[in-house]
C-alpha cells in the first residue's frame, strides 16, 4: 500500500528539464489513480500514475496543458486510455452509493474501477489481504456496480459507482471531486497497490462469491454423474483460426449482398463442435451432465445439453453461473476474463488459447495454491485449434485419472508418514474407467 494523505510519493520527472516533480496532491477521476504534479523549475503541471494497479508496472505522465502522454514503457493500450479519457473528460454526476459498515478512522482505498471485467475482479481480490493482515485499517472499496455483489464481508465501506464497463476508462472530474470530498478530512489515508494478479495465497474465492468451489477431495464420489461446462463467448471462437477467418469473411459477404441478419457461420461451427464434444463424452459417460454458460444467444441444442447462455448479465445470473462452475468436474473455455470465475470454482480447467494471446497466458486463471504437479494436472492450456476428438480424449483422461493424480502426487499422500499406507488403502480408487 502507499499513502494518499497527507501526500503520496512520486518518482516522476519533468519531460522538459528532467527535474523531479513536486507532488501537490492526488486525483482519482475514475480507474486512473494519479499524482498531481508540478515542476519546481519550469512550473509546468502534470498528472502521473501512482504505483497502483497497472500503473505499478507502466506509470505514465500526462502534460495537463497539451494532453500529451509520455510512455516510456511502450504500452499502447494503457497510454491510449489515459490520453483519450483526458481529451474527452467529463464533469457529470454519477450514481454513487455509499455503504458504511463502521466509522472510518484510517481509511485504505481500493480502487476497482476499470473498463475490463477481469481487471476489476482481479483488483477486488486484493481486499482479503488487508482484511486478514491489516485489521488496523478501514478498507474502503470503490467498485463498479456490476461487482458490488462480490465485495467480501468485513470491509468498512463500499462505494458503488454506476459506471458501465464500456465507460470504464472515463475521466470524470465530478467523481474525482466526490472521492476527494470524502477523504480530505482524514490526516492519514492509504491506497491499496491493487496488484493486477494477486497471489493465490492472498485470497479465497469463496469469501467473494459465497460459493464453495468444487469438492475435489470427493472427485470419485461425484464421478457417477460427471459434470462438464463449456464457457461460451462469441468474439473468440473454438476452431481452426484460419478457417474461422474465412467463414467470417464469407458471412460478412452474405450479410452485405443478401441483407440477411443474424447469420453467423463461425458461431454455427462452434455450436457444432460443442455438441459433438458432448456427444463423444456421453459415449464414455452416459450420465454426463453437460451445460453451456456465457454471453450469447441461446439456441436450439440437443436435450442432453443445458443451455445457460444469456445476452444480459446481472448479479442473479452470475451467482447461478458460479454455482454451476462449482458443480463442474471440468470447465472448458476460450482464454479471457470469462475464465476467471470458472477456473476459481471448478475442479479442473481446460483453456483454449488463441495464437495471438500466448503472451497473456495464465493471466485469466484463478488457480488454487497447490503443489506444482497438482497445478499442472488441474489447469490445462491447449491451442484453440484443438480438435473435438483430441479435446474429448483429454477430458475423458482428466475425469478418469484425477484420483490417481491425487494418490501419486499430492504431498499429503506421499510424505513418508507411517499412517499414509493405511490412508492410501482406505481411499484408493477401484478402477480407471468413468462409470455410468
Amino acid at each position: 500500500m502507499i499513502q494518499l494523505n497527507p501526500l503520496p510519493e512520486s518518482q516522476h520527472h519533468c519531460l522538459f528539464d528532467n527535474s523531479k516533480l513536486n507532488v501537490i496532491g492526488w486525483y482519482i477521476p475514475g480507474m486512473r489513480t494519479l499524482a498531481d504534479l508540478r515542476c519546481p523549475k519550469c512550473n509546468r503541471e502534470f498528472y502521473g500514475d501512482l504505483h497502483v494497479g497497472h500503473g505499478l508496472y507502466y506509470p505514465m505522465l500526462l502534460d495537463k496543458k497539451t494532453g500529451n502522454v509520455h510512455d516510456p514503457h511502450n504500452v499502447k493500450w494503457f497510454v491510449d486510455w489515459l490520453r483519450n479519457s483526458y481529451a474527452n473528460r467529463r464533469n457529470e454526476p454519477l450514481a454513487f452509493v455509499t455503504e458504511e459498515h463502521r466509522p472510518l478512522q484510517t481509511p485504505l482505498l481500493l480502487n476497482c474501477l476499470d473498463t475490463l471485467y477481469g481487471h476489476c475482479l482481479l483488483k477486488l481480490l486484493n481486499t482479503q489481504y488487508y482484511l486478514d493482515k491489516r485489521p488496523d485499517l478501514d478498507v474502503v472499496v470503490l467498485v463498479p456496480r456490476c461487482l458490488r455483489w462480490m465485495v467480501p464481508d468485513g470491509v468498512a465501506a463500499i462505494w458503488t459507482v454506476d459506471l458501465p464497463l464500456k465507460r470504464g476508462t472515463e475521466w470524470n472530474d465530478w467523481l474525482a471531486a466526490e472521492i476527494d470530498d470524502r477523504l480530505k478530512h482524514f490526516d492519514n489515508v492509504w491506497l491499496s497497490i491493487a496488484y493486477s494478479h494477486p497471489h493465490p495465497k492472498d485470497f479465497d474465492i469463496e469469501r467473494f462469491t459465497r460459493v464453495q468451489p468444487f469438492p475435489v477431495d470427493e472427485w470419485y464420489e461425484h464421478l457417477g454423474t460427471p459434470t462438464v461446462t463449456f464457457i461460451w463467448r462469441e468474439d473468440r471462437l473454438w476452431g481452426n483460426q484460419e478457417k474461422s477467418g474465412m467463414l467470417r469473411r464469407f458471412a460478412h459477404y452474405l450479410l452485405v449482398k443478401m441483407g440477411v441478419r443474424g447469420l453467423s457461420l463461425p458461431l454455427h461451427e462452434q455450436t457444432q463442435r460443442v455438441v459433438l464434444l458432448a456427444t463423444h463424452l456421453r459415449k464414455v459417460f452416459p450420465k454426463l451432465n453437460f451445460s453451456v454458460v456465457g454471453l450469447g444467444m441461446p439456441c436450439e441444442m440437443p436435450n442432453f445439453i443445458e443451455d445457460l447462455r444469456t445476452t444480459e448479465i446481472d448479479t442473479t445470473t452470475e451467482k447461478i453461473w458460479c454455482g454451476r462452475y462449482a458443480c463442474s468436474h471440468v470447465v472448458i473455455g476460450i482464454h479471457g476474463s470469462n475464465m476467471l470465475l470458472p477456473s476459481a470454482h471448478a475442479g479442473v480447467t481446460v483453456e483454449l488459447m488463441p495464437s495471438e494471446r500466448w503472451g497473456n497466458i495464465i493471466q485469466d486463471l484463478l488457480m488454487s495454491d497447490l503443489d506444482c504437479r497438482e497445478t499442472l494436472f488441474r489447469y490445462r492450456i491447449v491451442p484453440i485449434s484443438v480438435s473435438v476428438q483430441e479435446l474429448t480424449f483429454m477430458i475423458v483422461s482428466l475425469l478418469q485419472s484425477y484420483c490417481f493424480m491425487e494418490r501419486d502426487f499430492r504431498h499429503s499422500r506421499i510424505n513418508h508418514n507411517p499412517d499414509n499406507f493405511t490412508e492410501i488403502i482406505r481411499h484408493r480408487p477401484l478402477h480407471r474407467t468413468g462409470s455410468s
